[in-house]
């Protein structure tokens, strides 16, 4: 069943809800809103130092005409982008987001690709319409219950849901403990799983990043389970261990010492982001599919995080990491 939700109201309701959503979509509380009403806001409503993003909020009244509604928006959308370049916007940032109570139309992404050129920007332009938000707020109970708190999941749905990561778990315990059942180093078979997201039509042909700057489908080796679903090797860096737990990537001039290590980036998919696999693959792949929702910011990862290779004890969370 398709749950649809009335978009917000209130401009000030608008934005908090924006700003909580980008915050738990990107795992961070970096994104607060510009100002206050009244403030000079630059063309910008939420931004983020951290992640270098601004956003722009748009409320619209849904009850006029939606051709005068449509023009109106491409307009705010150019007036937006020149605001923001003549205003000595003090923020850095590579990303500006448009989001709006107004319903999505691939008219406004082919506009802000227009606006980008016409003013030759520094950074992307991303629209997203209320269909964009409204399918992300779906998929977070926090948000639901803040801002519709008269919106309930119903008993029977959560049972099923219930039963249905559970069907899942087990299967994927069963067909694949020739994996789950051996740490890494002692397995007989490769790790290499293929992530793809369920709907993606480019596999095998192409692969080009989303609107998030993420690939819809791509290898990653299979890690271990966790309470919720199933841990993936992404990737694997050398960083070093800074005090109070903070740490920071290797950089290429630096030397090697005792507080580096060799990390892997772990990726948790949750069970209920895990729509079926093929244990086989196919004639493009010999190795096991993961067919996933893609839900977070592009990915299918509720949470990032970071391991040592030689001590999985040894664990750096992304909220400790600084940049240099």
């Amino acid at each position: 069943m398709k749950f649809q939700l009335p978009p917000i109201e209130n401009s000030t309701d608008f934005e908090d809800l924006i700003c909580d959503l980008f915050n738990l979509q990107n795992a961070t509380e970096s994104f607060k809103k510009f100002g206050k009403q009244g403030h000079k806001q630059k063309g910008i409503d939420i931004f983020s130092v951290e992640l270098d993003t601004v956003i722009q909020c748009k409320k619209k009244d849904l009850s006029r005409k939606q051709s005068l509604l449509k023009k109106e928006l491409l307009n705010d959308i150019e007036e937006d982008v020149k605001k923001i370049m003549i205003n000595d916007l003090r923020i850095k940032f590579n990303r500006l987001y448009i989001v709006t109570t107004f319903e999505n139309h691939p008219d406004f992404d082919e506009y802000c690709e227009d606006i980008k050129e016409m003013y030759d920007c520094k950074f992307d332009i991303t629209f997203w319409g209320w269909n964009t938000i409204q399918d992300l707020v779906l998929n977070n109970e926090s948000l639901l219950k803040k801002y519709y708190p008269q919106f309930r999941w119903t008993t029977a749905n959560e049972e099923e849901s219930f039963l249905r990561n559970q069907a899942l778990k087990n299967r994927i315990r069963r067909d694949f403990s020739d994996w789950l059942n051996y740490p890494l180093k002692n397995r007989k078979r490769k790790s290499k799983m293929l992530i793809r997201k369920f709907n993606d039509k480019s596999y095998p042909y192409r692969n080009e990043p989303n609107e998030f700057g993420e690939y819809d489908w791509y290898n990653a080796g299979l890690y271990q389970t966790y309470d919720k679903g199933l841990e993936f090797i992404l990737s694997t860096h050398e960083i070093i261990s800074l005090p109070n737990n903070k740490w920071r990537f290797l950089k290429p001039e630096e030397k090697a010492n005792a507080n580096n290590f060799i990390v892997s980036k772990i990726g948790k998919i949750n069970y209920s982001e895990i729509i079926d696999y093929d244990i086989d693959g196919n004639e493009y792949g010999l190795h096991p599919h993961f067919y996933c929702k893609f839900s977070y910011s592009g990915t299918p990862y509720e949470e990032i995080y970071y391991v040592d290779t030689d001590k999985i004890f040894n664990r750096f969370e992304i909220i400790n990491q600084e940049n240099g």
